[in-house]
């Protein structure tokens, strides 16, 4: 194989928060022979593809945010409308919006030994020759499906939260919403006034805190419009994160954060349902703190004391023409079923087929459970990078962890570049040994306690990382050239 003397060829796939920022790292670098791929009609990732009721984000927008997009916000967590907004400018913003293609959804991904290139191949069959794959699929792209028996006869409709239908009026129906993760909370309270009567199927319990959101004051906003305040206002924010990310974090078991949260639901539950200890008993998890994904609510609990709410806290074990039937055995009568289901989170790239060095099979590969290379590269793969790829989800702002994957990927095309390398492995060796000194440091979190999507199939977490930014970008910044190969 020849060394390279032109630019790479890039294919990024993807358009959600991740997508945007690797095009605009690429585009900021001097990269311009790039093509991001997506599925869905528009760009957003799964703020495009979830549009339910309610739907918004659980951290504060000065942290959920694009680092390189300073914006004032109209609320403490933005709702799904204006974070589309917010997407959608900043590719005109940093003039990349002409190197993106919607409606393309990639099947294929296939390395070629001889040529160094990659061939990418789309649903409609058409194939696109490149040097680089970036996937920024993303962790919740993948729904799974309903697939209760009696669903095929069930008379109503039936859909996952992902797929809310644009034309549906809830207006005086009778609802089931099956699940009670951070989807689920977010619909409920929305169309529990509308609703004749609505259904909350839970088979258990999550830990519920106050999220604090609401919309800014006039006098809230005349402060945002200042830049600097709102640099500053970032910048303790992410200095509060971080210093909660690598001092006895929340999710370290009987650390003090943890304990402190724990007793702070509690104390939650024991305020809003003293009037009900029925509901305060259904609602009180049996597992440890942070054992899967916390929830983050103001109006969900209030809502489960409607008169026209009913929290059944079974599992569905199927659907009649007509109905809902629980675990044991009772049958309610609805018209429509709300899947809150979740996703295939620890099935990273669970819509793509991606083969490497002498046809290795990604998925075969990874059938004990995902892993890579501080969430970024998988040896025997030269050349395909992800962003939140396998435990990079958790304990850091994720949109700045991205930019700094976004940054080791364009790291790796100077090298290219600049240094005639035609392809870029990770090794083996270096790959075997951070994972080993990772489970190590996650067996120590709740994580491993919860029944929750972090977890791989023999047990171990996949979807999590727990050192938070700064140790993150470290390591990115000084194992990046010692853990690749070249060739």
């Amino acid at each position: 194989m020849v060394g390279r003397t032109s630019s790479p060829r890039v294919i990024v796939i993807g358009a959600g928060f991740a997508g945007v920022t690797m095009a605009v790292k690429l585009k900021k670098a001097g990269f311009d022979d790039f093509t991001v791929l997506e599925a869905a009609d528009g760009p957003g990732g799964t703020w495009w593809l979830n549009h339910y009721p309610g739907a918004e984000v659980d951290v504060n927008s000065t942290v959920y945010s694009l680092p390189y997009r300073d914006h004032v916000w109209t609320r403490t967590h933005a709702r799904q409308p204006e974070l589309m907004r917010y997407i959608d400018e900043t590719l005109d913003m940093f003039d990349v919006r002409d190197h993106f293609r919607f409606g393309v959804k990639v099947r294929e991904v296939r390395w070629d030994d001889a040529t160094h290139t990659h061939t990418v191949t789309t649903a409609a069959g058409e194939q696109i020759e490149c040097d680089v794959v970036v996937s920024a699929v993303g962790l919740f792209s993948d729904p799974k499906d309903p697939s209760w028996p009696g669903l095929e006869k069930f008379r109503g409709r039936v859909f996952h939260t992902q797929q809310w239908p644009d034309d549906l009026d809830v207006t005086g129906k009778r609802v089931a919403v099956v699940g009670t993760g951070a989807s689920a909370v977010q619909i409920i309270p929305t169309i529990a006034p509308d609703v004749k009567q609505l259904y909350v199927f839970q088979r258990e319990p999550g830990w519920v805190l106050p999220k604090g959101d609401r919309d800014y004051t006039e006098e809230d906003l005349k402060e945002l419009n200042n830049p600097w305040r709102r640099k500053w206002r970032r910048l303790k924010m992410m200095a509060k994160n971080e210093i909660a990310y690598l001092y006895r974090p929340v999710y370290i078991l009987g650390s003090e954060r943890n304990e402190k949260a724990k007793a702070l639901a509690l104390q939650y539950l024991e305020t809003t349902f003293a009037d009900r200890p029925d509901l305060k008993e259904a609602l009180t998890p049996k597992y440890a703190f942070s054992g899967k994904r916390r929830i983050l609510t103001d109006a969900y609990f209030p809502a489960l004391k409607r008169e026209n709410v009913e929290l059944v806290p079974h599992s569905v074990s199927e659907l009649t023409e007509t109905g809902i039937v629980d675990s044991e055995g009772v049958e309610r009568e609805v018209d429509i079923v709300v899947a809150a289901i979740g996703f295939k989170a620890s099935s990273y790239l669970s819509t793509l087929q991606v083969y490497g060095r002498d046809g290795c099979d990604l998925h075969e590969q990874w059938r004990e459970g995902a892993y890579a290379f501080l969430g970024t590269a998988v040896p025997n793969f030269p050349n395909f990078y992800m962003l939140y790829g396998p435990n990079s989800n958790g304990a850091a702002p994720i949109t700045w962890l991205q930019m700094q994957q976004a940054g080791y990927v364009v790291a790796n095309l100077r090298r290219m570049k600049n240094g005639g390398v035609t392809a870029i492995d990770v090794k083996q060796s270096w790959t075997t040994v951070y994972n080993k000194w990772l489970q190590r440091r996650l067996a120590k979190t709740a994580w491993v306690h919860g029944n929750n999507y972090f977890k791989g199939p023999k047990g171990q977490i996949v979807t999590q990382w727990r050192d938070g930014l700064v140790v993150y970008s470290l390591l990115l910044k000084l194992l990046r050239r010692p853990a690749s190969v070249t060739r």
